[in-house]
């Protein structure tokens, strides 16, 4: 804002004196293209009195009687940008402790005002038309006390109204001048808003139980106002109750189970590669191996496999590589044959996962070691199979890395199981067998083998097997080459 100061430019019909009260003059903007202009004075009880003359950048003008009252002063005159009392010479910010006026002091207490609308940018002279005044609609009356100028040079404003002003932000700091300075603040000498704070904070607790974890989250909107003093006041804190964060945490589980179906019916005798490919992830490896017949008519094996497993979710993703040493061995008794398996898996194990906002990742390592023995009748064409397999997993603990508000430490685990099976081997062809099973544990699974003699020791197998469970859907294709020592 550019303010000119004219004094002495309209000559007084009334001279200064002790008992002339009106003391400031000020503007401020109402955002939507008008002004309210105002006059102060050292007296308590607001009435109007007087008219006030504009003079526009075209040169034209207008008077008009004062229509606004006030008893505090209004809100958004700020001292020295649109708000101004005299020093007798010129006008100068307005300071109630006289500070800028010859340390006189000159609070107002009451104000008259106008408003003008549809003003435009440009520079203003407004000019203030006592009583008595040849201008006045009362050319021959005599002012109160109450608005007889304090002197001539209060009579008169010229400024240069901006954009600014029009909007209500006449020092352009991006605050309304009406939030800036409250009504009644311009009158005293108290601290002024200069500014408005406010921030925001999150607040998230985490319960974990069972496959899920839960975050409750809570949102705190704090403002205030900052004051010209450097304090705060107006402090308002509001909480809202958001929407809680919900996600899975069996990642792990969910890879070794994978894992552990994936090695149900692995063949350790010869040669073997695995792909196998799951609704929710995939299996990928191998596993090497060899029996011998004894003279008593036991057969004895052994074997080692390494499997990937990759499961995936909505919530995240688990990866378990596995190490698989296998003992095993099978004996013909009367009406079929006996077998027992002895398996042993090491698995590394990682998981990333998210909730919410936030994701997490875990590195740790565990253990799947199962003992199995079964039955399988003797049969020409169809074979009833009948089983049970007691097994146990371990988990090593680990802490999460990651976001902070979800990171989970989670302490080492030992977990026992144990399944019956039932279910029937069945010869369509020669070298060709067919085997349905179910397990207790809620695993079905259905294969076909095919078995090739080459050379007399050497067998080539392919096989092809489906399992159902809850986690998903697997389908497994398996090849390799098998031969007797």
């Amino acid at each position: 804002m550019k303010t000119t100061i004219i004094a002495g430019v309209i000559t007084a019909l009334l001279s200064t004196s002790a008992l002339s009260h009106t003391n400031s003059i000020g503007y401020v903007g109402d955002g939507t293209g008008g002004i309210n202009f105002w006059y102060g004075n050292w007296h308590g009880q607001p009435f109007n009195e007087a008219e006030i003359k504009i003079i526009r950048p075209d040169s034209t003008t207008s008077i008009s009687a004062f229509n606004l009252l006030s008893q505090n002063s209004p809100a958004g005159l700020l001292p020295g940008v649109n708000f101004f009392t005299s020093n007798q010479t010129i006008l100068v910010p307005y300071d109630p402790t006289g500070l800028t006026n010859g340390n006189v002091p000159q609070e107002s207490y009451a104000w008259q005002g106008i408003n003008y609308q549809n003003l435009a940018t440009g520079t203003y002279t407004f000019v203030y038309i006592p009583l008595g005044d040849p201008e006045s609609s009362n050319p021959t009356g005599t002012p109160t006390q109450d608005w007889a100028p304090m002197d001539n040079v209060i009579r008169s404003l010229t400024v240069t109204i901006t954009q600014g002003d029009l909007n209500g932000d006449a020092n352009l700091n991006g605050i309304l001048d009406i939030l800036e300075v409250l009504s009644g603040q311009a009158s005293g000498s108290g601290p002024t808003v200069v500014s408005q704070g406010s921030n925001t904070v999150l607040g998230y607790i985490a319960v974990a139980g069972g496959v899920l974890q839960v975050i409750s989250r809570t949102q705190t909107d704090t403002t205030w106002d900052n004051m010209s003093d450097g304090t705060t006041t107006n402090t308002q804190t509001n909480t809202t109750t958001l929407t809680p964060f919900s996600g899975r945490t069996d990642q792990i589980a969910n890879a070794q189970a994978m894992q552990n179906i994936s090695t149900r019916g692995l063949s350790f005798d010869g040669a073997t590669i695995i792909n196998d490919t799951a609704s929710n992830g995939s299996t990928r490896g191998f596993a090497v191996g060899g029996n011998k017949e004894l003279d008593n008519g036991v057969t004895v094996g052994a074997g080692v496999g390494r499997l990937t497993n990759s499961t995936t979710s909505t919530d995240g993703s688990a990866t378990a590589d596995t190490t698989l040493l296998n003992l095993n061995g099978d004996k013909k008794v009367e009406h079929g044959t006996v077998s027992v398996d002895l398996t042993h898996s090491m698995m590394d194990l990682t998981t990333t996962r998210t909730i919410g906002d936030f994701a997490n990742a875990g590195t740790t390592s565990g253990t799947d070691t199962s003992v199995g023995i079964r039955f399988v009748a003797d049969g020409e064409k169809v074979r009833p199979v009948v089983g049970y397999t007691r097994g146990r997993t371990t988990v090593d603990g680990y802490t999460e890395t990651g976001s902070a508000q979800s990171a989970r430490t989670v302490e080492e685990s030992t977990d026992y199981y144990g399944y019956a099976t039932i279910g029937a081997q069945a010869t369509l062809a020669p070298g060709v067998e067919a085997q349905a099973l179910r397990h207790t544990d809620g695993v079905s699974v259905l294969s076909l083998d095919v078995n090739k003699a080459w050379e007399e020791d050497k067998v080539f197998t392919f096989g092809v097997s489906r399992s159902f469970s809850d986690l998903g859907n697997t389908t497994s294709i398996s090849g390799g080459i098998s031969w007797k020592f």
